[in-house]
């Protein structure tokens, strides 16, 4: 009891010196250990230049420090042992003003406030190592503050939330689980940086930034999210809204999930899963968007959606079960949206939808591709398609393009491992390419090599081109039908037993057809 009747004191004498500068360059200390403990500290009005540290171990903790009106002040609580709590409250004035929190064992729970013009070097830490913690930093209107949470183990739940806190840096770190939950708010906060570290156990991380951009320079002045899970029942959720943001996840192990969602222009995310049940979605807004989703084992799922102009995507998936579905929109002549999808196993599905002009869809499935299937809509003019499926059987591509100057060939980034200049092309058994083009001057390369496959090529309009091959093998069959005028038509078959129709209606078609081997068939129809 003497240790609560000296917090007590301590509380009462600083009270009673509350002057308008009375409260100034004062430092107040209290130890407590064991028993009851409690202890306040109390320093009013301006509070320049004050000091509080409160020191508790053991049994049944509870401490405060509140510095109203403060600047350079310094509160500080250590805690050991039993049931924690702790707060300080630095108000109105806080620049250069620094909040530690530092609890160890027991049922922690902690807050941090440091509220307004919290500017330059204006810092909060908390430090809870094992028990049921909780921890609570919230800096309003601090920019360029510093706000930390690390906690080791138990219950963790962090909160950090700064607002109107432009270039403010926030960082949580958990470690040793279990059962993780975190929250950074950065709101009206233009190049704000916020990171959590999760490792282990039941991790959930949820990140969300407003900027307003008064002024700043994008290249330098982006507000970041990174967020790092390692094992266990990861998800993540990053919102970001505003100009030039950037947002990491990376997530290492067991039932991860990642959303991340950015408006306007200059976004970029990047989404990392290595292992187990996968599935990342990132959705942007606005012109100039960077998407990579990197997924590996198991339970792949990745979604990518741009909006407007020159936006990329790109996906990466390995081993089996893979889905990837990009869809860009809005795009202009010029300026032009790329989608890149690599996928390696089996039973893979990779779409890709774009709309506009001047777009680039590239889809590989490589390695022992087995009744994997990529789609590839493009609505609008001058855009190109690629894609390929590597060495095995039951592989379908479909390619359909609506618009003109459309292109599934002739291209330096060509998908096809064949080589430069070819769009779409599969090696193996069973496998089907079909290419549908609707509109003028478009152009269409396919190759279906190996046993029992099927190219089919359908160009509704005027002066398109058509090219369909089947290098060795047999029992493939290459059809081409062109409806409309000035069409070419291209065939070249080399095997046994393959089959070849072209169809061209109108006036003013050309077909060539060469086939190598025996037992072959061709069959060519102009002017319908």
């Amino acid at each position: 009891m003497k240790h609560s009747k000296l917090a007590i004191l301590v509380s009462a004498a600083i009270l009673a010196s509350s002057s308008a500068y009375a409260s100034s360059d004062n430092e107040a200390t209290v130890a407590q250990t064991g028993n009851g403990n409690g202890a306040t500290v109390t320093q009013v009005l301006n509070s320049e230049n004050n000091d509080a540290f409160i020191t508790q171990s053991g049994d049944t903790n509870t401490a405060s420090v509140t510095q109203e009106d403060t600047s350079e002040t310094m509160g500080s609580i250590t805690q050991t042992g039993n049931l924690n709590q702790g707060s300080i409250f630095q108000h109105d004035d806080t620049q250069s003003a620094t909040g530690i929190i530092s609890t160890t064992g027991n049922e922690n729970v902690a807050a941090i406030e440091q509220r307004f013009n919290n500017g330059a070097n204006a810092a909060s830490l908390v430090n809870q190592n094992g028990d049921n913690n909780n921890a609570n930093i919230l800096q309003d209107n601090g920019d360029a503050a510093n706000s930390t949470i690390n906690q080791n183990g138990s219950g963790d739940i962090a909160d950090i939330y700064n607002h109107w806190s432009d270039y403010a840096d926030a960082t949580i770190t958990q470690a040793g689980g279990p059962l993780n939950n975190a929250s950074i708010i950065q709101e009206s906060s233009d190049g704000a940086v916020a990171s959590i570290d999760q490792n282990g156990t039941g991790n959930q991380s949820v990140v969300s930034q407003t900027t307003l951009n008064f002024g700043y320079i994008a290249s330098s002045d982006d507000t970041v999210a990174a967020v790092s899970q390692e094992g266990d029942n990861n998800i993540a959720n990053t919102t970001q809204t505003g100009l030039s943001n950037d947002a990491n996840v990376m997530q290492m192990g067991n039932d991860n999930q990642a959303y991340v969602t950015q408006s306007n222009l200059n976004n970029m995310a990047d989404v990392d899963q290595t292992g187990d049940s996968g599935l990342a979605t990132v959705t942007q807004d606005g012109e100039n968007g960077q998407a990579m989703v990197a997924q590996s084992g198991f339970s792949q799922t990745a979604t990518v959606t741009q909006s407007d102009y020159d936006q990329m995507a790109n996906v990466t998936q390995s081993n089996s079960g893979n889905s990837a579905t990009v869809t860009q929109s809005g795009s202009a002549a010029g300026m032009g949206n790329s989608a890149t999808v690599d996928q390696a196993g089996t039973d893979d599905t990779a779409i890709v939808m774009q709309s506009g002009d001047s777009n680039t869809a590239l889809v590989s499935q490589t390695g022992s591709s087995v009744s994997n299937d990529i789609n590839v809509y493009q609505t609008g003019a001058d855009n190109y398609a690629g894609a390929k499926t590597g060495y095995n059987a039951d592989n379908t591509i479909t390619i359909t393009q609506t618009g003109n100057g459309n292109s599934v060939t002739d291209n330096a980034n060509s998908s096809s491992f064949y080589g430069t200049g070819y769009g779409a092309g599969t090696w193996g058994s069973n496998n089907t390419v079909n290419i549908t083009q609707t509109g003028n001057d478009n152009s269409a390369y396919a190759d279906g090599s190996s046993n029992g496959s099927m190219v089919d090529i359908v160009q509704t309009g005027d002066m398109n081109e058509a090219i369909g091959e089947s290098w060795l093998g047999s029992g493939n069959d290459i059809d081409i039908v062109q409806t409309g005028s000035d069409h070419f038509a291209d065939v070249y078959a080399n095997g046994s037993m393959n089959t070849t129709l072209v169809t061209q209606t109108d006036m003013g078609n050309s077909a060539v057809v060469t086939q190598v081997g025996s037992n072959n068939m061709a069959t060519v129809t102009q002017g319908m």
